[in-house]
């Protein structure tokens, strides 16, 4: 019996893998980001005088920060592509450009303390995507009037 439940419930996981659409994939990515950010402006932000690490241009996070970028439009392009609510397509759309400008934000800090902050927002950024991908997914929220494939200006 034992055997029995063990095998049903890692077929339910791995059911429930396989239904997970983009937006799971994306809040999984944006997770492991998050810690990794995190760890980094902890380092960094317990030397904030010294002059800012060099970014290797091999370095997995800013790889995964780029894909995160082009994955978070994609899905923002394919929720305006299926009449998908406003609002989410919108969010997407801004959460790939924060990520680009948080890259070019990275390797134009000058100190640690520089650094600290922008991975402090880097994590913070993929906390809020872990939080709001999966609903892309099929949650149902509200649609909000506009043209296709336009976002309303942000207000400062």
């Amino acid at each position: 019996m034992r055997h029995i439940l063990s095998a049903l419930a890692a077929t339910l996981c791995l059911s429930a893998t396989a239904l997970a659409g983009p937006g799971a994939d994306l809040a999984e990515t944006a997770r492991q980001i998050a810690t990794e950010a995190q760890a980094r402006a902890d380092y960094a932000a317990a030397r904030p005088a010294a002059p800012a690490a060099g970014i290797e241009l091999g370095d997995p996070l800013l790889y995964e920060l780029d894909q995160f970028s082009a994955d978070a439009m994609r899905l923002s392009r394919a929720i305006d592509e299926a009449g998908g609510p406003i609002d989410l397509r919108c969010i997407f759309r801004g959460m790939s450009g924060d990520a680009a400008s948080r890259l070019e934000a990275l390797n134009a800090a000058e100190t640690s303390a520089d650094q600290a902050r922008v991975y402090h927002e880097i994590s913070a950024l993929m906390h809020d995507a872990a939080e709001i991908a999966p609903a892309a997914d099929g949650e149902a929220l509200p649609d909000t009037v506009g043209p296709p494939g336009t976002c309303p200006a942000a207000r400062d």
